[in-house]
């Protein structure tokens, strides 16, 4: 009580008491309010991306230029060797000659089909590459194919028609022989009726009346055989005239069959034709990225590239700087993809290095190993900013060792943080 009693009497004391207890109180109202970022605390090395491109040939070749030389700077798209593959070439070629000859008889067939009397051919896609006189060639024979048939169809044609016309001629002779015979028959019954009356009256004998008789059943007779003989006449007439039309339709659906063939072989030959093309586009080979030639395999034109062989690498111009970061398993939970990174570059004076945001672009699915085997870490690339480095006048170099913290987004005060220990400690001692 006198210590109390002092500093109550005491003006100085009290002064300093009282601000003692306002300067704790300040202390703890901002431990618990102020926030403070949480995170995880790693190191690692600085690793540079550059991702070499290596150029190379699926089918191989000839080499018939080089455009570029070790060294050089190349954008995408550009050029940088071309080659000559006389078997793509070749190959491209024939598919081509098989498409228009295809398409040709396409035409061929479908004027056939329509009763056209010459030969008309739709033109080209232009994407089709022919030599001028390959395709005169390849029309000029479906012309002479065309006209061949055309003038065999129309020769059997002609020939059954021949036929048919001949038997309605026959038929027509025989009509005016049946109309002879018809008035023949009416003359001899005429005859037989006026004798037979004289026979009743005998004034004749029976003789002539039995020659009568015998002559009218010989002409009917005769008239009934030219009857047979022109519906035998007709009957073939009508049978050639439907071997016309079968002709005409056995021709049609010979042609039709044709046709159906050569749209199949059409649209066959133009997917060939794709790929063949693309086989000969890609004897010109192209930068796949901008960057420099390194490397460069080949100088000699005349070289012989097997397939596969690498031709050339392109190193690019514009690098990333990454940040390989060792997390330990036990902070794995609060790092992932996407999160900002503050770094550090150890490897620079303090006093220089500036720090450096980045965002975690990777983390590895599984522990990894120390070199030493000592401990397991979980690996974390980072993409780093190197245009601060550059607005320092800086540069990182492989290996250097880097600093970061990794910013979870959550916060806590500091008197969590100096409570926790406390609070661990009871739970601990609760639980024993």
């Amino acid at each position: 009580m006198s210590a109390w009693r002092l500093i109550f009497t005491d003006g100085r004391l009290l002064t300093s008491f009282f601000v003692c207890v306002l300067s704790l109180g300040g202390f703890l109202v901002w431990a618990s309010l102020a926030p403070l970022a949480e995170g995880t605390i790693a190191f690692g090395t600085v690793e540079v991306e550059n991702d070499r491109k290596l150029v190379q040939h699926l089918e191989g070749g000839i080499i018939n230029q080089i455009l570029v030389r070790e060294g050089d700077v190349v954008e995408a798209g550009d050029a940088l060797v071309v080659l000559t593959d006389i078997a793509a070439s070749a190959g491209r070629d024939q598919v081509t000659q098989d498409l228009v000859n295809n398409l040709a008889s396409i035409d061929r067939l479908t004027a056939l089909l329509d009763g056209a009397d010459a030969l008309g051919f739709e033109p080209l896609d232009p994407s089709i590459e022919i030599a001028p006189e390959t395709l005169s060639d390849i029309l000029a024979r479906q012309r002479d194919l065309f006209a061949q048939q055309n003038r065999r169809l129309s020769a059997d044609v002609r020939v059954l028609q021949s036929r048919a016309d001949g038997l309605a001629e026959s038929a027509r002779n025989k009509q005016a022989q049946i109309d002879g015979q018809v008035r023949s028959i009416d003359i001899v019954k005429t005859d037989l009726e006026r004798k037979r009356g004289l026979l009743e009256e005998n004034l004749i004998s029976g003789d002539a009346v039995v020659q009568l008789e015998r002559d009218l059943s010989a002409a009917e007779s005769e008239l009934f055989r030219l009857q047979a003989e022109q519906e035998q006449n007709l009957i073939q007439a009508r049978e050639v005239r439907i071997q016309i039309i079968q002709t005409r339709e056995q021709f049609a659906e010979a042609a039709t069959e044709d046709l159906l063939e050569a749209r199949a072989r059409a649209a066959e030959a133009s997917e060939s034709l794709r790929a063949a093309q693309d086989v000969v586009n890609r004897t010109t080979l192209y930068a796949p990225l901008s960057g420099e030639i390194l490397n460069l395999a080949y100088k000699t034109l005349g070289g012989v590239v097997s397939p596969g062989d690498p031709i050339v690498e392109i190193v690019p111009l514009e690098t990333q700087l990454i940040a390989s970061l060792e997390i330990p398993p036990t902070e794995r939970e609060g790092v992932y993809v996407g999160l900002d990174v503050k770094t550090r570059l150890t490897g620079l004076d303090s006093w220089i290095s500036p720090t450096l945001e980045g965002k975690i672009m990777d983390v590895s699915p599984d522990l990894k190993t120390s070199p030493n085997g000592d401990y397991s870490f979980y690996e974390a690339r980072v993409v780093l900013d190197t245009k601060t480095l550059s607005d320092h006048g800086l540069t990182a170099s492989p290996g250097m060792p880097v600093e970061a913290f990794v910013v979870s987004g959550k916060n806590r005060t500091l008197l969590n943080y100096l409570v926790e220990p406390i609070t661990a400690t009871f739970r601990r001692g609760a639980k024993e």
